[in-house]
Formats: structure tokens, C-alpha cells, sequence
């Protein structure tokens, strides 16, 4: 798959306000790192490990210039993203498999600085909650807003099915608006399995299609996407959100859906006939 040709632009003052958010958010978690290492110790050095393969994701109306949502997410092989479909559903549909004619482009802003363009290829269904992004060669020019090709490609992370009641854990998220680049820890507080949320015996009942992992570290809005990590930097989970009334209730997405999810994809991609 390649990148889509259509050349899409932004006005340079939303440019430039995205890249001082930018900049804004990695001197805030510079200094949330800095804390963290005086509390955790080496623990802080498996989050510096991992931030280079998490992005945060801006969902733009290309028409107007304006950011519809952002989210966060992480590189799992070097140019594809996940991040939870709720983050793009307002552009992409359920169940939805790219098609080169009515691909969506969004913007990932990468470790490195960049504003890049991303289109959005495989999504699952509202209770999944996931989806995946083809990263392309192109970033946004911060002197014009416009796409300028420049190929990279990023570290993915590493996925572990091993998790257990107890384990610590940290959330990491590059959250939107208000709320600065976070990092936050805690411990697997439970696993709960998909029968645990069927409410009823109609399909219509069923609120939770996946195995999901019960946290009490903190997951905001903008952490979701993102990676729950191990003590060995590996992805446990997907964060997807956290109980208003609970704060020491978040939930993610089970990295072993997460790996059920990747495979669909993959079925599906190669099920696609070749273009003569």
C-alpha cells in the first residue's frame, strides 16, 4: 500500500500552533520523567525505551484546518500504528478495511518532532475499539503546512501475553488539549474476560468483545491508544479509557485481542487480489 497522492495542506498558524504543543508537551514530559526517576528508579528507564515507538494522533477536518480528536498511539512494525478506533471513528467506519479510493489521512505527531501523515487501513467494531494506521512518507512542513516527502521508520514494541493480577504496569500516552505527555504507574488489579460484561442474552446486550485488563493506573482521555507496559517495556495492553466515577479503575485493551486483531488484519490484507 502506498501513500494516498491527494495533496492535503494546513494553514500555517495551525501549523505552527500544533508544533508549539508539541514542543510544550515534550518539556512537560521531560520533567514528568525527571520526578518519575526519582521515584521509581530504573523503572523510568524502560519508559524512555519505549517512547520513541509511541505517537500521539490528530484527527483533522481538512477542510477547515480543525482538529475534530486526538488520541495517542504506538508502533507495532516499523510504519504501522495502533490506536483505539474511538480516536478515528469519526472518520472511519466500523469494520472497515482500506481501499485506495476513499482512504482517510490523519496526523501523527512521532517522538522525533515530526507532524507526519498516517492513513487510517483496518478498523474493528465499537467494542473491539481498535484500529490501525499505515504511517507514509510525508510529514507536515512546519515553514509551510504543507507535505513534504521524508520516509522514516519507527521502532515497534513488543507484544507479551504473560500479565497477572499484581504485575506493575505503566500507562503511556501522549494526551491532547490540556492535559500534558503522561506517564502514569500502578498495578494489574484484575483480568476480566469478555463473558464477564454480557448483560443479557441479546447481542444487542453485550457491552465488551475483548479481554480486558483492569488497572488502578491513571488512564485520561488523550492516554487512549496508547501502550500499557511491563517492567521488561513489553506491551500488556491498549489503553482504552477510565471509570469517571472510579479513578482507580482504567481499563485496557488485552495485548493477547490486540494480537487477534493484527492477525485479522493480515488475513484480510492477504485475502485482497492482486492489481494486474
Amino acid at each position: 500500500m502506498s501513500a494516498q497522492e491527494t495533496q492535503l495542506k494546513l494553514e500555517l498558524a495551525k501549523v505552527q500552533q500544533l508544533y508549539r504543543k508539541m514542543q510544550a508537551d515534550r518539556k512537560a514530559l521531560q520533567q514528568q520523567l525527571k520526578e518519575f526517576k526519582t521515584q521509581t528508579g530504573n523503572f523510568s528507564d524502560v519508559v524512555e525505551q519505549v517512547l520513541p515507538s509511541v505517537v500521539s494522533v490528530y484527527v483533522m477536518d481538512w477542510d477547515t484546518g480543525e482538529e475534530i480528536s486526538s488520541g495517542s498511539g504506538f508502533f507495532v512494525s516499523p510504519d504501522v500504528i495502533v490506536t483505539n478506533y474511538h480516536v478515528i471513528e469519526d472518520i472511519a467506519d466500523e469494520d472497515y478495511f482500506y481501499e485506495e479510493d476513499e482512504v482517510e489521512q490523519v496526523l501523527v505527531e512521532t517522538y522525533d518532532g515530526k507532524l507526519r501523515m498516517a492513513e487510517v487501513v483496518f478498523t474493528g467494531n465499537a467494542e473491539e475499539d481498535l484500529a490501525l494506521l499505515l504511517i507514509t512518507g510525508f510529514i507536515i512542513d512546519p515553514a509551510t503546512g504543507e507535505q513534504v516527502e521524508s520516509p522514516e521508520e519507527y521502532p515497534p514494541l513488543e507484544l507479551s501475553f504473560d500479565v497477572k493480577v499484581g504485575d506493575r504496569v505503566i500507562a503511556v500516552g501522549n494526551p491532547m488539549g490540556q492535559f500534558a505527555a503522561t506517564v502514569t504507574q500502578g498495578i494489574i488489579s484484575a483480568i476480566r474476560e469478555p463473558e464477564e460484561y454480557e448483560v443479557g442474552e441479546d447481542d444487542e446486550d453485550e457491552i465488551a468483545e475483548v479481554k480486558v485488563l483492569q488497572t488502578d493506573a491513571a488512564i485520561n482521555p488523550g492516554n487512549s491508544g496508547g501502550p500499557l507496559i511491563n517492567m521488561a517495556g513489553q506491551v500488556v495492553g491498549v489503553n482504552t479509557w477510565g471509570l469517571e466515577d472510579a479513578d482507580t479503575i482504567n481499563l485496557a485493551i488485552a495485548s493477547v485481542a490486540l494480537d487477534d486483531f493484527l492477525a485479522g488484519f493480515e488475513e484480510t490484507f492477504e485475502g485482497e487480489p492482486d492489481e494486474e
